[in-house]
């Protein structure tokens, strides 16, 4: 019997063993699991793990208010190398206002009404083919104690096979009950 050269026999090993060489490897399944509400909490209203599974997003992300906030607010989760993947505003002020022109602007993507218990407001997937890096957004209007808020967040494209719009009624409803909690009031439909 005639020996075969080592690096004959590893180059015949190697071909019958690689398949497939073009093969792309499998993503991980996506985590479809509800939207639910536990700490800590991203802009204080946004359920870090809960954003975190419906968006994919494993990169530090570092919350920044723009100011004090005393009847309104603004902040942006900033992330190393991109734009922010979540903003968030809320304020007591000009809410019909508001959200009139958010109702107007939305109307050529579809809008998706909330369910009443969250007060007035919609949910809105923009086609932005990935130039906007957050294309999901939802704001709602609503009483809480004597005051008539609105909450607006917008947030980058959910994981596939997950209900965008689902997971935006779930974060404002998260967003409004943590909203009451540290403005010492309760949030009811406007």
């Amino acid at each position: 019997m005639k020996a075969v050269p080592l690096s004959a026999a590893m180059a015949i090993l190697a071909a019958s063993c690689s398949g497939n060489s073009s093969a792309k490897p499998t993503p991980p399944t996506p985590d479809l699991r509800p939207i639910v509400d536990s700490a800590p909490y991203f802009c204080d209203l946004v359920p870090e793990g809960a954003f975190r599974r419906a968006t994919g997003l494993t990169m530090k992300l570092s919350p920044r208010w723009s100011g004090p906030q005393t009847d309104n607010g603004l902040c942006l989760a900033f992330a190393a190398d991109r734009e922010a993947p979540l903003g968030l505003n809320w304020s007591f002020n000009n809410g019909k206002n508001v959200i009139d022109r958010q109702q107007r602007n939305g109307e050529d993507d579809s809008p998706h009404p909330l369910p009443p218990e969250l007060g007035t407001g919609l949910a809105v997937i923009q086609p932005t083919a990935g130039a906007d890096p957050r294309p999901n957004y939802v704001i709602a209007l609503f009483k809480c104690g004597k005051r008539t808020p609105w909450i607006r967040i917008d947030f980058a494209p959910v994981v596939r096979g997950r209900d965008a719009v689902e997971d935006m009624v779930a974060f404002m409803r998260i967003a409004e009950k943590r909203f009451g909690q540290i403005h010492k009031c309760t949030p009811k439909p406007a």
